[in-house]
This record gives structure tokens, C-alpha cells and sequence, in this order.
């Protein structure tokens, strides 16, 4: 008789931690192009521990280290997984099994429990993983100079103590690149030329047929490991089609991505030479993300590639600011443009480009200028009695939170950078979408969401994001929305911002232009290169940053006001455009100038940064600026939402809003 098999009965702990492990794969399946193996691999997947979960690197390559066996840690950013590479699979299964459902403990910025799920995995994201499809216009010609070639152009390299920059070091030959104005001065060439050493290779690289111009400006890069450069367009204006730049001494992983959301990673093998043409050149963005590694695909699966010490020589023809006058851009056309959404999916890609990744890379100046509390947002928390129970939606920095402290309230915010800020001072807030609060429906007293409702680009967005806040208020609750008003001049008085502007010209000489279609300034989506992006010669829009911690509500977006084309000046007694003012016939978004009136209610908005180094950033925020009267109809047009109150407020419109 055969003796009876045993069979292991899994606890209550392991039943959930499977059940757990499961819900993840699932989801990351289906939504982020994750595979996930059933046989161990090098590479574990960390489910529900990445920087959208608030949890840093350094956490999980401290708890997930085996040996001295964890050769890096990838994160994504704005997403809650991250991937831990290993030397060997069986030192991955040996972290498997030892760490699969640990707990990580509140820490400094943190102040909730993480559990890590892991799984192994045999595909990765396309956003890390090198795709063979290029961007149109892009040529990679590998073994482009030989070993020898290439040991001649780096002894031919003298590096200075001078050639530092914040991540990496450059040198400029020909022409110094100036990142304070985003351009070569033509008149001041360097004595050092182009070194004679590229003479045959730049002569090769033209009888490719690929560049069409001998450059007279070089640029080289030495990146440590570790070390990248952010995402950014090279000068539209400045430089021919054709640029092309040389990898030396080690591959790397570049990522190409296009304004309407699509990215591309592509390998540039060492000693290769990448040239960028046409869409390439002017419409896709390029940069290179900072790890130590790169996953890529091998014949045996998913490998991970150490990065060494890299050294690119970028080749550029300079097109002289004479030259550049009434010259047409390739591919700088309206189709091209960012539109306005017509659809869910495309809502949220504009949204999440040019709002939520735009407010993660700003948080920390951001949060500098946002220091003053609003009077009346003030006077609406301190009249709130004791034991009220609030939320702020889309609290920022927390500047409002903490006013009165006889109420008990929470905070959230789209933005995990600016809910690290609450964190650290001592703010309950939570990382959350106004379109899915995750809070008790019927609960709270009072709420507050200030500069919130007009990054959603859809009316349907707005409605909804309405809806949910009064979801979670009790009956006879109390909302307060602030919304940036499209009439920045009100009652023949200007609002703080056009008082404030340092613009001299009257309004008819400085608006004529001032706004330039999107196509001609956004060309690298909302993460921008401290040096390179949103570049313009002098026959571009100068668009100079007025940050102003003073104005704190429409997160120092300036508006705009443009005269008719016959001349006229069409701006009504509010301050808008007459029938400009209306974007139903008009799709494409433009990029707003700071400081000047609104041409019209759907606009891409500058915020321009400065590093210790005087580089500067520029990105662009998506706003829907309202009309007098359109978000106290739309309130009007919700059941169970009753006005009591509405106003004007420095540029804003505002209404208090009751549930019945």
C-alpha cells in the first residue's frame, strides 16, 4: 500500500502574502509591461516599493543587500515598484526568499509601514529596457572609430579644474556653449578649434550622407558612473540639422522622448556615432537617467551591464543669429503642436507631462516661493469650529495646514516630492488624485482645494473632481475652490501680478507676440535640462521668470493678452480677449508669456528655475483658466452642491460651496 502524500498547508501569513504578491503581479502585468517569471532571474521586481510609495534607493538597497551580491537598484520615477539586480539568479532567489514580504518601518520622511512583495522577472519596462525601434530621423552607425581611434581622441583631452559642472564634466571647442543664454555668442570664438585629431572622422561622418554640414562647434562630456544629463531639445535655432555625437569608453542607454507622451530607450554601443536629424533633432528630447547599470536584452534574457566612465564628443554646425532671421524650423508646425485632449487617455498624458511630472521636478523651489498664507483661505480655517475635521486636496507644501489647530485635518497631494516637504514638517498628509480621494465617503466638515481644479483639462475632469470632494463631505459640509481667473484685470484694477511686472512696453507693444506656439518652445516634455532645454535666439520670446512668493495661488503663472491681427486692441473692460477667450476652436495649446494678460483659457505655462551654477530650467504647466461665473455654473450644475458664496481674490476666482 502506498504510504499517503504530505501536504504542506500554507499559514494564514503566507495565504496573504501570496494572495498580496498576486493582486501586484497581476496589476503590473497588465498595466506597465512587466513579465514576470516563474523561474528565478537576477532581477527581482520590489512590488509596492518605489518612489511613488515614498520609499527611497537607499532603503531598499539596505534591506534587500545580500553579501555585497546587489549590484543596483532602478527606480522609475512616479512609479511604486523598483527593480533590484543581482550578481547571480541564485543570489536573487537567496534575497527572495530571506526578504519576500518584509516590513520597512516608518523612517525620517516616511511615516507610514512599507511591505515589499518581490517577484522575479524576464521583462522590463520599454521606458528602461533599449528598444531596437529609433526615433524617426536617428542613425546609430556602431564601431564607428576604432580602439585606436579612439584612445587618440581621449589623449588628445586635457581636462581643467574649471571643466566641473553640478553632473558632469564638459569642455567647448570652436564655440563655448553659454548656459546662462542658452546659446554660442558667434562673435566670441574660443582659441582652442575643433582638434585635428576628429578631422578624418568628421569627413567620414560626412560622406555618410547622414550630416550635411562640417561642424565648426564641439562639445565633450565625461560622465562617471552613476552620472547623466536631464532630458532636453538642442537649440532648435542655434545649430544645423545633423548633430551627432561620438560614445567613448563605455555604452550607455539614451532616452528619446516625444511631447505627445511616447518614449523610446536606445543603446549606444561603444565607439558608436549617433546622429540626430529631422524629428530627432528638433522634436524628440534625449537624455540620459543617473544609475550605475543598464538592463538590456541578451540571447539568455534580461542582463545587467555596468556602467564605467563615459567620454561623448557632441559635433555641431552654429547657424549665425544673422542667419537665423525669418529661417523656418523644421518640424516646429501647429500638427505637431500639444492639443488640447479629446479624450480620457490623452487628458491624462497632458496631465501627467505637463502637471504632475513638471510639480515632482519643481517641489523644492516650488515649495521656496509658497510661504504666505491667502487672508481669506486663512479666515475660512481659523472660523472652522473646534473639533472640525478638514482636508486640504492638493495641499502642496502644507502652508495652509496647522493654521487653527483646534480642527484635526489631513492633507494630499498629487505630488511626492511636495508630500515629503508636509512630512518633514510634521503634516498628516498622504500622496493622492483629486479624481480618487481615498477617504470615507461623508466625513469630513470642511474642505479646502485651492490651485487644484485648473491643471485638469477636461471640463469633464473638473466637474468630476468636484464631485469627489464632495463625496467625502458630511450633509451641510463646507467647500472652498480657488481656481486662476482668466481676468487679471478687474474693475479698470490690475491684478498683483500685471502691477508687479517689470515689462516697461505698453500692453499693445509687448503682446503682439507674446505667445509662440508650443511647438516652437516644448519640445521635451515637462522634464527639462538644467542647460539645454526651452533654448531661443534673440527673434524667439524671451520668457523671463518672475517668481513671486507673494502671489501664491496660481503657482506664479503670469497671464497673457494678445491684440487682434487687423491691430485692434480686442481686450474687454475684464481683461479678456473678446471671443480669443474661447478655446473651442482652438486646439492647440500655446505657451503662455509671463506677466501679460491671457489670450486664452487653455495654456501651457512657464516656470523657469536657476541652479547654483546660473543654468537654468524651463518647464510648462498645463492650466484651465476661468471665466467670471464658469466655476460657480458648474458648481450650480452638480446635485446636491449649493453656492453660498463667490469672489474675486488677486487674480483668482473662488467659491464657498455647500453639500446639501
Amino acid at each position: 500500500m502506498a504510504a499517503p502524500s504530505v501536504v504542506t498547508k500554507m499559514s494564514k501569513v503566507d495565504k496573504k502574502l501570496k494572495k498580496k504578491q498576486m493582486k501586484f503581479r497581476d496589476m503590473l502585468e497588465k498595466n506597465e509591461g512587466i513579465q514576470i517569471s516563474e523561474t528565478p532571474t537576477k532581477i527581482l521586481c520590489v512590488h509596492n516599493g518605489g518612489l511613488d510609495n515614498s520609499v527611497s534607493r537607499e532603503e531598499i538597497s539596505t534591506a534587500l543587500y545580500t553579501n555585497g551580491s546587489l549590484i543596483d537598484v532602478i527606480m522609475l520615477p512616479k512609479k511604486p515598484y523598483s527593480f533590484v539586480c543581482y550578481k547571480t539568479a541564485e543570489d536573487a532567489t537567496k534575497s527572495f526568499t530571506e526578504y519576500n514580504g518584509l516590513e520597512m518601518p516608518p523612517d525620517g520622511k516616511r511615516k507610514h509601514y512599507v511591505i515589499l512583495y518581490l517577484s522575479y522577472v524576464n521583462k522590463v519596462p520599454s521606458d528602461i529596457l533599449p528598444c531596437k525601434d529609433l526615433p524617426p530621423g536617428l542613425i546609430v552607425l556602431e564601431n564607428f572609430v576604432s580602439e585606436a581611434e579612439e584612445n587618440q581622441l581621449i589623449s588628445s583631452l586635457h581636462w581643467q579644474n574649471d571643466n566641473q559642472l553640478k553632473y558632469r564634466e564638459v569642455m567647448h571647442y570652436g564655440y563655448e556653449f553659454r548656459y546662462d543664454i542658452n546659446d554660442v555668442d558667434a562673435d566670441d570664438p574660443l582659441p582652442q578649434s575643433i582638434p585635428v585629431e576628429c578631422n578624418e572622422i568628421l569627413q567620414k561622418a560626412l560622406q555618410t550622407g547622414y550630416v550635411k554640414h562640417l561642424p565648426d562647434q564641439l562639445t565633450v562630456n565625461k560622465y562617471v558612473q552613476g552620472q547623466g544629463i536631464p532630458p532636453h531639445v538642442d537649440t532648435p535655432s542655434a545649430f544645423e540639422d545633423g548633430i551627432m555625437s561620438l560614445s567613448l569608453l563605455s555604452q550607455i542607454v539614451m532616452e528619446f522622448s516625444h511631447p505627445e507622451g511616447q518614449q523610446i530607450s536606445v543603446l549606444l554601443p561603444r565607439r558608436s556615432l549617433f546622429i540626430m536629424t529631422r524629428e530627432s533633432r528638433y522634436l524628440w528630447s534625449h537624455g540620459i537617467t543617473p544609475r550605475k547599470s543598464d538592463i538590456i536584452t541578451t540571447a539568455d534574457g534580461l542582463d545587467l551591464v555596468m556602467r564605467e566612465t563615459r567620454v561623448s564628443f557632441t559635433f555641431r554646425k552654429m547657424i549665425h543669429p544673422k542667419d537665423r532671421i525669418g529661417r523656418t524650423i523644421p518640424f516646429q508646425t501647429s500638427d505637431l503642436s500639444i492639443m488640447l485632449p479629446k479624450c480620457q487617455t490623452d487628458a491624462e498624458k497632458l496631465e501627467n507631462s505637463h502637471v504632475q511630472q513638471v510639480y515632482e521636478e519643481i517641489a523644492d523651489h516650488f515649495s521656496g516661493t509658497r510661504h504666505t498664507p491667502w487672508p481669506k483661505i486663512s479666515q475660512f480655517i481659523k472660523d472652522m469650529p473646534a473639533g472640525s475635521l478638514m482636508a486640504d486636496i492638493g495641499c502642496g507644501n502644507g502652508k495652509y495646514l496647522g493654521l487653527n489647530q483646534s480642527v484635526y485635518e489631513v492633507g494630499s497631494d498629487r505630488s511626492v516630492n511636495l508630500s515629503e516637504i508636509c512630512h518633514q514638517r510634521s503634516h498628516e498628509v498622504y500622496v493622492g488624485d483629486v479624481l480618487h480621494i481615498p477617504l470615507r465617503s461623508c466625513s469630513f466638515d470642511f474642505c479646502i482645494c485651492i490651485a487644484v481644479i485648473h491643471h485638469m483639462s477636461t471640463q469633464e475632469r473638473r466637474e468630476a473632481a468636484i464631485i469627489e470632494l464632495l463625496r467625502i463631505l458630511r450633509s451641510g459640509g463646507k467647500l472652498l475652490i480657488y481656481v486662476w481667473a482668466m481676468e487679471q484685470e478687474r474693475h479698470k484694477i490690475k491684478s498683483k501680478y500685471l502691477k508687479e511686472s517689470k515689462l516697461h512696453n505698453t500692453d499693445k507693444d509687448h503682446s503682439l507676440n507674446s505667445h509662440v506656439n508650443c511647438s516652437d518652445q516644448l519640445k521635451s516634455g515637462a522634464s527639462a535640462s538644467k542647460e539645454n532645454l526651452n533654448r531661443s535666439d534673440s527673434q524667439f520670446i524671451n520668457q523671463k521668470s518672475e517668481n513671486d512668493s507673494n502671489c501664491e495661488l496660481t503657482c506664479d503663472s503670469q497671464s497673457n493678452k494678445k491684440d487682434s491681427l487687423d491691430g485692434s486692441d480686442r481686450k474687454g473692460t475684464d481683461g479678456t480677449i473678446g471671443s480669443q477667450a474661447d478655446n473651442k476652436t482652438n486646439c492647440c495649446l500655446t505657451v503662455h508669456k509671463n506677466r501679460t494678460y491671457f489670450q486664452q483659457q487653455d495654456v501651457l505655462v512657464p516656470w523657469e528655475r536657476k541652479d547654483q551654477d546660473n543654468n537654468t530650467t524651463s518647464f510648462h504647466r498645463y492650466y484651465h483658466v476661468f471665466k467670471e461665473g464658469e466655476l460657480e455654473e458648474m458648481c450650480c450644475r452638480i446635485s446636491g452642491c449649493r453656492v453660498l458664496e463667490k469672489y474675486y481674490d488677486q487674480g483668482n476666482w473662488a467659491v464657498i460651496v455647500q453639500k446639501q
